[in-house]
This record gives C-alpha cells, structure tokens and sequence, in this order.
C-alpha cells in the first residue's frame, strides 16, 4: 500500500511541476495582474492635432515658407492644395535661386509632394503630384531648375519629379 501511495504522490508531484501548455515567460510586472482585461491595441492612430513648423527662409531672403496649423503659406499666402490640413511629411525646401520651393505632405492618405515654382510670380499655382510610397525620412532635393528627387539621399532617390514650364 506504501508503494501505491508513494506512486501517486510521485504522478500529482510531477503534473504540478510539468505544465500542459508552454507559457512564454516575461518580467514579472508588479502592476499587472492575471485577472485584468486585456487591452488591445487600436490600429489607427488618434486624431493629429494641427502641425506648425518653423518658417524656413529662401536663400536670397526674400521669401519664407511656413506650416501653420496644418495650412502651408508661402510669403504670408495660403497655398491650396487641398481642402482642409495637411501634414508635412518633409518640410519646404528652396530652390537655390529662391523662386521655387517644394515639400511632402500627407491629406487624406495620399502622400504627394507640392512644388511651387515662380514664387515671385503672382498668379503661380501649387503643381502637386501624387507618390506611390514614401518613407519617414524621406525629403526633397532639388536636382535641377525643374527636376527634383525625392528619397533619403540626392544621389538615391526613390522618385524624381521633372516639369515643364
């Protein structure tokens, strides 16, 4: 009867020691505890409130480039590339010459980059044109009078942009 008994202390002994399922093992967290619900984490992020960047000035010092409350101005003037905010992905960038200046920004899920060229011009509408994909930290550089590349360096871009005037 000993042997029976020392046998069945043995199989409860060994069902305790070895789990049925394998459990990953982290840090023990003194704030968690078992019984708290699980949060998920949502996939969309919140809403982004308005971006304001510092103004960036021309070359020449003539004009400056600024993102106010998510409307980007250029010499104190809205420039309408869309209806509503937008967030700038990449800040503006001048030409040398100062005349033209170009971004990257995101309304609506479409990331495009906006080239303004003629800054001195009145009556010079934004040229905006749709990117397939865009990185973080991407940017603009200015490759040319019209040609610009949009990617992490000037010499590796991910795209390149030429316009006529």
């Amino acid at each position: 009867m000993t042997t029976r008994k020392g046998s069945l202390w043995l199989a409860v002994a060994a069902a305790l020691l070895v789990p049925a399922k394998a459990k990953a093992r982290g840090r023990a967290d003194a704030t968690a505890h078992r019984d708290d619900p699980v949060q998920k984490q949502s996939r969309r992020r919140g809403e982004r409130t308005p971006q304001t960047l510092r103004p960036v000035a021309s070359p020449c010092g003539r004009h400056v480039a600024e993102v106010i409350g998510g409307a980007v101005y250029v010499d104190g003037r809205r420039v309408r590339t869309s209806e509503g905010s937008v967030f700038v992905l990449a800040p503006p960038i001048w030409r040398r010459d100062g005349r033209a200046v170009a971004w990257i920004e995101r309304s609506r899920g479409e990331a495009r980059v906006v080239v303004i060229d003629g800054v001195d011009d009145r009556g010079v509408a934004p040229l905006p044109l749709a990117l397939p994909d865009v990185a973080s930290d991407d940017r603009v550089f200015w490759a040319g009078p019209q040609r610009i590349h949009i990617g992490r360096a000037l010499l590796n871009p991910r795209a390149v942009a030429t316009w006529n005037e």
